[in-house]
């Protein structure tokens, strides 16, 4: 999978600015139909200046178009990027270092006590906001400069729309999910794995985004799990792949991509090791019964 946040700062061919640990990015992309798997150790917004593209989670899907907004988790997703108009969007990456030392900072943000529900998702749809919307312009518009502006502005405009985001109504799982980067290790990792077990990621990809050495996530993992990494992973994707296999009608290609298996091949070997038949024969011998 493309590591999204070490592509875009690696690339010249996008305006970006970085200002201590936050990096904003004009992205825009070819009119071209494509999919494919990405992920990213930073969270990020994305603002959606024009085109069409969509972000897939382990259980849902976020198509977007111009004007709309995203907050995606640190974490893995399939995108689908539409044959239309060129695909053009702000990014702003925003690691968990940052939030969690602008709450230390602030501490009062947490009095408080809450926790991320078990029903949040990977990715937040941001609901319209004007703030959001002339924050989202503005940036547009640094990006567009011969010079960097000045970086202490930069940050004050950023962190008082962290502000804002905390104290209003309308951004409540966003801040819960900000606060919940202040938990301890083991929720860390049960959060990433739960959200990113169906990805074509090394258990090295895992343990960086667990901000954790590969032997620590490991411990810590079987700590957790009474399990290796790499089993607990192929159980977890063989039961969403007997979900899709069993509940929609997709070619088993596309299971094997929703559920990150290397290619088809890969998938159909390991299945039927599993369950001693191929994944098109399972659905023809349970799918009537599943109904």
């Amino acid at each position: 999978m493309l590591n999204l946040y070490d592509a875009i700062k690696e690339s010249s061919a996008f305006r970006k600015m970085q200002v201590n640990e936050l990096l904003f990015v004009e992205y825009t992309c070819m009119r071209e139909e494509t999919k494919f798997g990405i992920w990213s150790d930073s969270n990020y917004f994305v603002f959606i200046s024009s085109g069409k593209k969509m972000w897939k989670s382990v259980h849902h899907s976020y198509e977007v178009v111009e004007g709309d907004m995203l907050f995606v988790k640190k974490g893995a997703n399939l995108t689908h990027q539409f044959f239309d108009d060129e695909f053009c969007a702000i990014f702003m990456f925003v690691p968990d270092d940052f939030i969690k030392s602008f709450l230390q900072r602030n501490t009062w943000l947490q009095q408080s006590p809450r926790k991320i529900t078990a029903t949040q998702d990977a990715v937040l749809r941001i609901a319209p906001d004007p703030l959001l919307q002339s924050y989202h312009q503005s940036i547009k518009s640094y990006l567009g400069l011969p010079q960097t502006p000045n970086e202490k502005l930069l940050l004050l405009k950023f962190e008082e729309l962290l502000l804002s985001l905390f104290t209003g109504t309308r951004h409540q799982q966003l801040a819960d999910y900000f606060i919940s980067l202040c938990h301890d290790q083991a929720y860390q990792l049960s959060r990433i794995m739960e959200e990113n077990f169906a990805y074509n990621l090394t258990v090295e990809n895992y343990a960086r985004l667990c901000h954790m050495s590969l032997s620590s996530f490991k411990k810590l993992f079987r700590q957790q799990y009474n399990s290796s990494p790499a089993a607990w992973l192929k159980q977890k994707k063989l039961q969403l792949a007997v979900e899709q296999v069993l509940g929609t009608q997709l070619p088993i290609s596309h299971v094997a991509f929703n559920c990150g298996f290397e290619d088809n091949s890969h998938f159909i070997r390991v299945f039927k090791q599993y369950f001693q038949l191929t994944p098109l024969q399972y659905r023809q011998q349970y799918s009537s019964k599943a109904t």
